[in-house]
């Protein structure tokens, strides 16, 4: 083994005791220190503590955070909170954020508002900060401002909705470099007229304020396709929109795709699954061997993050689509594998409520196929799937181990000669 190979047996080994620690029985200690030392959590006061993992964001080399749901009584009824523990390295120290060392490892903790990497959620969750936003942006704002949180990935970014009274808008907060870009891509989209959000304000250097997207997400039409086909979009006029991205956005910055990122998300997914490890680590090892076999493609306008919940739908049509953060020059075979793999694994997430999408999912492939390579398409389609496996549940991150595999067989069908429908395979 090399000097480089084990340090990175080690760093995983390492990382994976840290998943253990955060996920397990020990997190409630550790959030209700957090808490007491923050002052929002009195032991001899407060009772029936409960913390439940959220979420898990496990970035290979760059540390493990995860979100809790935090549930506890107080003498004045019961409170909820959200509460984060991390590893990671920018996972800075600050206002709200409690350090926990055990000899071994550090721990950062904070409440969800307090995240020391994204500084400007703090305003960002105050009604009252959001409300005077609103009306510098030239809103009549009189009610008050109800703020949910839509997305949150700790260290990385958040995403709010504001609603005051029929008005409602979309809160990013994300460091100020990144919504920089962020602003740059929704003006440059505006310009040249193609249906997204609208950049609405720059309240402060980290956050944009956009506004609601027109139409219904693409996966109620997903859903619905049995009893409604009329409302999902053709698979055409889902390329379309990505037709209509202009000639500048190849002067973005290019952001590298889910199959350029293989090994790290081999790596997150072999952790996800620490059972199936081998299973996964020689499926990565299968999809890199692959790639290196497709053609090279000509790089056009790409999305970047081109899945059903970020295209919204009216009338059968693709009425706007969201989350340009990763806008900017790529492979057309990309964009459409992440809608593959992505639509690929909704039956797992709810079998009833998208029992009609193997049809809806062989459609999409079959329109895909006669524009990219289907070899192209389903190796990048398999890269998709597997770099979903993290942070999914034991149950969801098997099953897209079962799926990234089986779109891979489907790749090898072609690569002999075969155009295997992957029908075969549900």
């Amino acid at each position: 083994m090399t000097t480089s190979a084990a340090s990175a047996r080690t760093d995983a080994q390492s990382e994976d005791a840290d998943l253990a620690l955060l996920k397990g029985t020990g997190r409630t200690a550790m959030v209700e220190a957090a808490l007491t030392g923050s002052g929002q959590f009195d032991p001899a006061v407060h009772r029936d503590l409960r913390v439940d993992v959220h979420q898990v964001h496990h970035r290979p080399g760059a540390g493990v955070s995860v979100g809790y749901r935090v549930r506890y009584t107080t003498p004045r009824g019961p409170v909820r909170d959200y509460v984060v523990a991390s590893t990671a390295p920018q996972a800075g120290d600050g206002d709200g954020v409690a350090v926990l060392n055990d000899g071994v490892r550090t721990v950062r903790m904070w409440r969800r508002p307090f995240d020391p990497a994204i500084p400007g959620l703090r305003a960002a969750s105050d009604p009252a900060v959001v409300a005077a936003w609103l009306r510098e942006a030239g809103y009549a704002v009189e009610e008050p401002v109800q703020l949910r949180s839509v997305s949150y990935r700790p260290t990385r970014r958040a995403v709010l909705r504001a609603d005051a009274g029929e008005l409602r808008v979309f809160i990013k907060v994300l460091p100020e470099r990144k919504a920089e870009d962020l602003a740059t891509r929704h003006e440059l989209l505006a310009a040249a007229g193609v249906p997204a959000p609208r950049l609405l304000a720059r309240p402060e250097p980290a956050i944009c304020v956009l506004s609601a997207a027109r139409g219904r997400p693409l996966a109620e039409a997903i859903a619905g396709a049995g009893d409604h086909p009329e409302l999902m979009p053709a698979p055409a006029e889902l390329v379309g929109w990505l037709d209509l991205l202009p000639p500048e956005t190849m002067q973005l910055r290019r952001r590298s795709s889910w199959a350029d990122r293989l090994d790290f998300h081999t790596a997150a997914a072999a952790a996800a699954l620490p059972e199936q490890r081998e299973q996964v680590v020689d499926l990565g090892t299968r999809l890199a061997d692959a790639l290196t076999t497709v053609r090279a493609e000509e790089e056009v306008p790409a999305h970047g993050d081109y899945y059903e919940a970020n295209v919204f739908t009216a009338d059968g049509t693709v009425s706007e689509v969201i989350d340009v953060d990763s806008l900017g020059p790529g492979r057309r075979s990309d964009d459409l594998a992440t809608m593959l793999g992505h639509v690929a694994v909704l039956p797992d997430l709810a079998p009833q409520v998208y029992r009609d999408t193997p049809a809806v999912l062989d459609r999409m492939r079959e329109d895909f196929e006669t524009r990219v390579p289907a070899h192209t398409l389903r190796i990048r389609t398999a890269a998709v799937v597997l770099s979903l496996i993290a942070g999914a549940t034991q149950d969801q991150a098997q099953a897209r181990l079962r799926i990234a595999t089986e779109w891979a067989g489907a790749a090898a069908q072609t690569r002999r000669g075969a155009n295997t429908s992957l029908r075969t395979f549900s």
